[in-house]
């Protein structure tokens, strides 16, 4: 149910002003304004063209439905509904958790890996910008599907894959309780710069070591993971190599620079399981983490910066995680 909700959310938030006006909204969640934030008739969201109006700091919206940067929105004392970026809100509630998922949360529906030497990842269907290119082997996890081009979430916009340059693709279980072993119970990618400066090229390295130590966890009914105890120490004897870390919203040196990365992939993945308890997690500031949307992010390093969770299924789970040419895609199995 749940996962139904969250695709007409979407649906809607594609659908464009006019339509949602037509449309029963569902009220997925509240949130509160942290700055005056620019109300836009169509999720484009282009200044000084499409603006309908402005909700003050401090006022509180309904959420509709949200893409990786806006929010469709009604802010019912100014009589507005409309298309809002995600950096304006916090604080998100959620309406009714029974039949709403967890805020922010994409569920990835399918997976496969890249057959063809190279794989754009484009900006549009068939067209528009390359993003990144995948190459043979590299494992991608889905939203969906749009005119044989697989939907993902590139940093905070879609991007869109060929399928015809795909191994078999996979759909991810949607039942975890009366899933098999062979496949998924959730799955997330999120993407990284592969640039070859020495920061980055450690901080790549980073990522693989954490990837390496979070295959090698699994997790019991009713066990925690404790990121920085389990993935961690991010010192030079766990292999961990000095990179670019996050702290305050300024880029500093630290080792293990890449982890949160890591973390943050795996905690879009929990949020897809309700027998996933999230125990403890903060973002990297207001604006979060660049390569994933806003209000998703999972910040590690110290005793206040940690990613825990439980596994309340009462079955064992395993993670599997992987990073080539960009991509970093993290499993959940249910494990034997």
């Amino acid at each position: 149910m749940k996962r139904l909700l969250a695709l007409l959310a979407a649906a809607l938030l594609l659908s464009g002003a006019a339509r949602a006006e037509e449309t029963p909204l569902p009220r997925l969640y509240t949130a509160h304004v942290c700055f005056t934030g620019i109300v836009y008739a169509g999720w484009e969201g282009t200044e000084g063209v499409n603006q309908i109006g402005t909700v003050p700091k401090g006022r509180y919206v309904t959420v509709h439905a949200l893409n990786p940067t806006f929010a469709l929105v009604t802010y019912q004392s100014g009589g507005i509904t409309g298309y809002i970026r995600r950096v304006c809100l916090d604080y998100p509630k959620t309406v009714d958790s029974a039949s709403t998922p967890p805020y922010g949360v994409d569920f990835n529906h399918f997976i496969s890996a890249v057959a063809a030497p190279d794989a754009p990842v484009t900006t549009a269907p068939g067209g528009g910008d390359t993003l990144i290119t995948l190459h043979q082997g590299a494992r991608v996890s889905f939203i969906g599907f749009e005119g044989g081009f697989g939907k993902v979430i590139y940093h905070r916009q879609y991007g869109y894959l060929d399928t015809r340059l795909l191994e078999e693709i996979l759909p991810v279980y949607e039942a975890p309780e009366t899933a098999g072993t062979d496949r998924p119970i959730a799955a997330y990618t999120s993407f990284y710069k592969i640039t070859e400066d020495e920061s980055n090229l450690n901080r790549m390295a980073n990522i693989a070591v954490a990837c390496g130590k979070l295959c090698r966890l699994p997790l019991g009914a009713g066990d925690n993971l404790n990121f920085n105890r389990d993935v961690g120490p991010y010192r030079p004897s766990e292999g961990y190599m000095p990179a670019g870390v996050l702290v305050n919203n300024e880029l500093q040196q630290g080792y293990g620079g890449g982890t949160c990365q890591v973390s943050s992939t795996l905690y879009n993945a929990v949020l897809q399981l309700p027998g996933l308890t999230v125990l403890q997690r903060r973002a990297h500031g207001d604006n979060g983490a660049s390569y994933l949307p806003i209000g998703v992010d999972a910040a590690v390093g110290n005793s206040t910066l940690n990613f825990r969770f439980r596994n309340d299924y009462p079955f064992p789970v395993r993670m599997d995680a992987t990073a080539q040419d960009g991509a970093l895609t993290i499993m959940i199995y249910k494990a034997e």
